[in-house]
């Protein structure tokens, strides 16, 4: 076993800890693989009544990926991120599935990969802490993980503007777009765990798990969430049915003096084209498809995307060399619609 994922049975709570908090737990590829040979463990082991995954120290539930080691297989030549994908996925998405109460402790910054192994958690709890994120556009390429799923769950356009825009949400925000179900105070988190090594077997974990939280004083609805008070922008404008329109649109609304839409602007004209192109077609066809459609579709398009996508030149440009210039392959005019079907023919089966 690595110590870089930890796996303890404690009184009936099957406990995982992703244990790299200099890298901000990201995952690597032996923490995946180790993750769900647990979880298919504790699934059939009578002594578990509920499992819960965090993050050591207080910084970071899970950053996403270990990109470096992706990038170095890209760059090499080697097929290890083709295989990291689709363990990644299988995980993924076998959490939805999960028969047993799945907590996921949000505490920290949660970003891609941490949301893959979050939201299809039963309980997904996050802190004041808290900060959500899909940010793949800002290196090359679309929100995955599920996002084309659990993304298009966002109320009206939400999902679309998290994943063409890659921004930071806080809890209360998170609340409000659907990507966690309870809010409890950071403080409480010791006595969240403890409790929950006293679970009663002759009662529903999930009845008690609720109960645990409305004692500590969690919370399940949002309050002065900021995403609200830009929903009607953020509706009207990323409903729109290509980037280019959505661009425009922030552009013509940006004179009235509104700092956040000037911003959006500011922000989305730094993303990779194809990346956001692709953000905003995956979102869209996940309305309309299952959650094993949306793996599936997810990881058909990565291996395309390896080929003709911004993926090793984002993290070159903001991970490896940080001159924080890349060189996206494409521009936004360039992204027909024929392009894009050309250049990603498996979509059109979606």
């Amino acid at each position: 076993m690595s110590d870089e994922i930890l796996f303890e049975k404690k009184n009936g709570l099957g406990l995982i800890t992703l244990n790299r908090p200099k890298a901000l737990n990201a995952l690597n590829y032996s923490m995946i693989k180790l993750m769900y040979k647990t979880l298919k463990d504790w699934e059939s082991d009578q002594e578990i009544l509920a499992v819960l995954v965090k993050g050591e120290g207080e910084k970071a539930f899970c950053a996403g990926g270990d990109i470096r080691s992706i990038y170095e297989s890209i760059t090499s030549g080697s097929d290890m991120h083709a295989h990291f994908f689709r363990d990644e996925y299988a995980l993924n998405e076998y959490i939805y599935t999960y028969s047993k109460p799945y907590i996921a402790l949000m505490n920290g910054y949660v970003m891609g990969g941490g949301m893959g192994i979050s939201q299809g958690a039963s309980f997904r709890v996050v802190t004041e802490r808290s900060k959500i994120s899909m940010p793949e556009v800002a290196i090359g390429y679309f929100p995955d993980v599920g996002a084309s799923h659990f993304l298009s769950k966002c109320p009206g356009s939400i999902g679309e503007y998290l994943a063409l825009t890659g921004v930071t949400l806080d809890s209360e925000d998170a609340l409000y777009a659907n990507l966690a179900d309870w809010l409890l105070p950071s403080s409480n988190i010791p006595a969240f765990l403890e409790q929950l090594e006293r679970l009663n077997v002759n009662i529903p974990a999930s009845e008690q798990l609720v109960k645990i939280l409305l004692n500590l004083g969690a919370r399940n609805t949002p309050l002065n969430a900021s995403l609200e008070a830009k929903r009607d922008v953020i509706d009207a404008i990323f409903s729109l049915d290509a980037v280019e329109k959505i661009i425009a649109a922030l552009e013509q609304a940006a004179p009235n003096g509104n700092v956040w839409i000037a911003e959006t602007v500011g922000l989305m004209k730094k993303r990779s084209p194809i990346a956001m192109v692709g953000a905003r077609e995956t979102v869209h066809r996940g309305k309309h498809l299952s959650i094993s459609e949306c793996f599936s579709m997810e990881l058909e398009l990565s291996a395309r995307w390896i080929e003709v996508g911004d993926f090793a030149e984002g993290i070159r440009a903001l991970i490896i060399d940080k001159d924080n210039s890349p060189k996206w392959a494409f521009t936004l005019p360039e992204l027909t619609e024929q392009k894009i079907q050309e250049l990603f023919p498996m979509l059109s089966k979606y």
